[in-house]
């Protein structure tokens, strides 16, 4: 634990940094039909160059998390932004020569970049607070999510008419090394606790085996297939059904995130000060909301009813989702805790990369409602393993 005032700074400048990666990460969602147009590509392969790079991250969270339970993790931030930044140039010269294997590529690259740091990230916000405000820090520093999409739906269709839509990736990507660059003078001479004793393969083995680990990475995949879902295909659902031009989309689809940026600080700030650290009852709580609200979305014909719709589920998407965070952390030992975070992350990563190719083959076969309605069933699916799962308090 380091003194609070420098803990928050700490949590702050990695906050900013994962708001540009994550605006890196959604912004073909948020320009697709450019995309689509340069690249003569259907709906469907455009949500691949969303989906490519969290499948790098669900493939590569658990080799980032074993790394990471052995190294310092204050400095693989540094490392690790380095080599995302030059993925996004890489990415920027395929959008600009049409190559779209080579986009596919270097998107996945940097998710391998992307994942190891956001892991990182999480060790060293957790290791700066006391476990009664952990909760609270690592939800702040998880807003940075939400936030990164608002960040995308806002600026990206306008920066793209700057730049160019491939000129958009190096932009986010230089942003986010500034910002490490603040995090580096505000962690200058602390010590973070993180705990890097190496886990014996026992307790490893342990952890692959833990039955409750593999519940709440189930939670996972349906919170962060929902979370995805809505933010890859919210702009051009709003743009094609409301007939909005695509920059008024993303604003209008930006509220989904936008409010979700408050379910995560609420998230947090409940679970630790009203149920005494308990999650499951508000992720519960959140899935069956989702379920029904989710299928009614397509079915809403008013731009004000569904500016509504969408402050219900960002809001009940992100307070739930944020707390599968620490709850996961809290069910095993703290020297394989990285460990048992990646597999939460490589199984959820795994829905969020599914999610927009599903989705976007249902759109192309039976229309937007049969993807909702695969929105609504994922939330049922949480439902369900919300209700089996115990509380765990440490």
């Amino acid at each position: 634990m380091v003194e609070p005032r420098r803990g928050w700074a700490i949590t702050l400048t990695l906050w900013l940094a994962f708001d540009f990666l994550v605006a890196y990460e959604i912004a073909p969602a948020s320009f697709l039909p450019l995309v689509q147009e340069s690249l003569g590509i259907g709906p469907t392969a455009g949500s691949w160059l969303v989906s490519i790079l969290l499948l790098a991250m669900a493939v590569f969270a658990i080799p980032a998390g074993i790394l990471l339970d052995r190294v310092d993790n204050r400095r693989a931030i540094f490392v690790t932004v380095v080599a995302v930044l030059v993925t996004t140039v890489w990415a920027w010269r395929a959008g600009t020569a049409g190559q779209y294997a080579q986009l596919l590529a270097a998107r996945f690259v940097g998710g391998a970049g992307i994942v190891t740091l956001w892991t990182a990230a999480v060790n060293v916000v957790d290791g700066a607070f006391e476990r009664q405000t952990q909760g609270t820090a690592i939800a702040v520093f998880a807003t940075s999510i939400p936030a990164g999409f608002v960040l995308s739906h806002l600026t990206a269709p306008r920066l793209s008419e700057w730049v160019g839509w491939p000129g958009t990736f190096p932009a986010y990507g230089l942003l986010a090394v500034l910002a490490i660059g603040g995090y580096a003078i505000v962690s200058r001479g602390v010590r973070i606790r993180v705990d890097v004793e190496t886990p014996t393969r026992r307790e490893f083995a342990a952890v692959l085996r833990n039955p409750h680990v593999w519940a709440v990475a189930g939670m996972a995949f349906a919170a962060f297939s929902l979370n995805l879902l809505f933010n890859s295909w919210l702009p051009t659902y709003v743009a094609e059904n409301f007939a909005l031009p695509l920059g008024l989309g993303g604003a209008v689809a930006a509220v989904f995130p936008g409010i979700g940026v408050v379910g995560r600080l609420s998230g947090g700030l409940v679970s630790d000060r009203l149920f005494g650290t308990r999650r499951r009852p508000i992720v519960l709580g959140s899935f069956l909301v989702l379920a029904p609200a989710s299928i009614a979305v397509p079915f809403i014909d008013r731009v004000n009813l569904l500016l509504l719709a969408l402050v219900v589920t960002g809001f009940v998407t992100q307070v739930g989702l944020v707390l599968l965070l620490p709850y996961v952390r809290e069910l095993v030992a703290t020297n394989v805790s990285a460990t048992a975070f990646a597999v939460l992350n490589t199984v959820g990563f795994l829905g969020a990369f599914s999610a927009p190719v599903v989705a976007g083959w249902l759109i192309e076969t039976a229309g937007f409602v049969a993807a909702f309605g695969y929105a609504s069933l994922l939330a049922t699916l949480g439902c369900v393993v919300a209700w089996l799962v115990p509380d765990s308090v440490q």
